[in-house]
This record gives structure tokens, C-alpha cells and sequence, in this order.
């Protein structure tokens, strides 16, 4: 069963930014987690809804799509992007550490609420395990964005390194155009400089020795 408040936040977060970005991906995202959101309160029985079994269903398919759904946005922002090659692999890097961060997150938490849930002090207490489902769907979300913001920045940077490094060697190792034009260039100015310092010789030649 999805997590409820997890859920609710991605289904608002990509339907704001999908209706901004114009990025229809993300507003399939939202359509997705908001059924999802809807099938873990019916389950939980937070709210009555006709057809739990329909709506499970449509869930557990929001599901599989959902991963897709979040691959084609990333293409989506890369073609949209100027920078088509640092965002593709940004994007990339992201959604790839944000399933990796999401994967173990829900491992861990799913064991810490299997051992939880069973407590006495748990079962008797519905206000405790409210406010265990909210920190597990906070924890969650914590991860998801985590593991997106780190994957996007390490690669990012690592872009800029790459790019930064190919236009130091450029600079450092010319074509063989440019050094012979340099070495030309700097021919002529030698040239100018032992001519100049020969002129300066024979003017000081010929000038009058003054005595007193």
C-alpha cells in the first residue's frame, strides 16, 4: 500500500510544476500519485470510496507508469533545454539516485514499521500510529528529493569539470596552424627587437664624446 502523505506531495508538486513548465509528463505524474493517494485513504479507511477494488487496481497500474512517466519528463526538460547535453546527463544522474535513494528508504521504512506497528503501544494508540505514517511519508519524500539532488549536482559539476578541462587542453595544445603562426609571430618580434637594439648601438656610436 503507497504511502498517503508521500503520495498527496509529489501528485501537488508535479501538477504545479507541470502546469507551469507545460511539461505534460509531470502532470501524468500528478494524475498517477493523486489515484495513488486516494487508493492508500481508502485503505487506511481515512475516507469511504465506491469500488476500493477498482480504485486498488488503477493504483497498482499508476504505478508502473509512474517510473516511465518520470523518464519522459527528464527527456522532456532535456529537449527543452538550451543546454541539451549537461541537462540530459543531469536528469539522467537524478532520476537514476532518486530510484536508488527511494528503493532503500522504503526497504528501511517498511522494516521499522512492520517492527513498530505490532507494539502495543502502537495498536492501542491511533494518534501514535497517525503520526508514525506522517513521519514515514515525510522520511520518504526527504529521500526521494535527496537522492535527486545529488545525483543532478554531482553530475552537473562533473560536466563542468569535463568541459573545463577539454578548454585547457585546447588552449595549452594548439593546431600546428596556430604554432606556426605563433612561432612566426614571434620571430618577427625578435627580428625588430635585435634591429631596434642595433640602431640604438650605431646611434651611440656616432655621437660626440663631451669633454669639459
Amino acid at each position: 500500500m503507497p504511502n498517503g502523505i508521500s503520495c498527496a506531495y509529489f501528485a501537488g508538486k508535479n501538477l504545479i510544476y507541470g502546469k507551469k513548465e507545460h511539461n505534460i509528463f509531470k502532470e501524468g505524474i500528478a494524475g498517477a500519485q493523486t489515484v495513488r493517494t486516494i487508493d492508500s485513504a481508502a485503505a487506511s479507511g481515512v475516507i469511504n470510496v465506491p469500488a476500493k477494488n477498482t480504485i486498488s487496481k488503477v493504483a497498482g497500474i499508476a504505478k508502473k507508469i509512474l517510473y516511465p512517466l518520470i523518464v519522459m519528463s527528464g527527456v522532456y526538460n532535456t529537449i527543452q533545454s538550451d543546454d541539451k547535453i549537461k541537462t540530459g546527463v543531469e536528469q539522467a544522474s537524478g532520476i537514476a539516485s532518486m530510484y536508488t535513494f527511494e528503493k532503500v528508504a522504503e526497504t528501511g521504512l517498511n522494516s521499522i514499521e512492520n517492527k513498530v506497528k505490532n507494539t502495543n503501544i502502537v495498536k492501542n494508540n491511533k494518534k501514535l500510529a497517525c503520526i508514525l505514517y506522517v513521519l514515514k511519508g515525510i522520511a520518504f519524500v526527504s529521500a526521494s528529493l535527496t537522492g535527486y539532488k545529488a545525483g543532478n549536482d554531482v553530475a552537473g559539476n562533473a560536466v563542468d569539470f569535463i568541459r573545463n578541462a577539454l578548454n585547457k587542453n585546447k588552449q595549452n595544445y594548439l593546431n600546428p596552424v596556430d604554432i606556426t603562426e605563433k612561432s612566426n609571430q614571434e620571430a618577427a618580434d625578435n627580428d625588430l627587437k635585435k634591429e631596434a637594439k642595433e640602431n640604438n648601438d650605431k646611434i651611440s656610436e656616432q655621437l660626440p664624446v663631451m669633454t669639459d
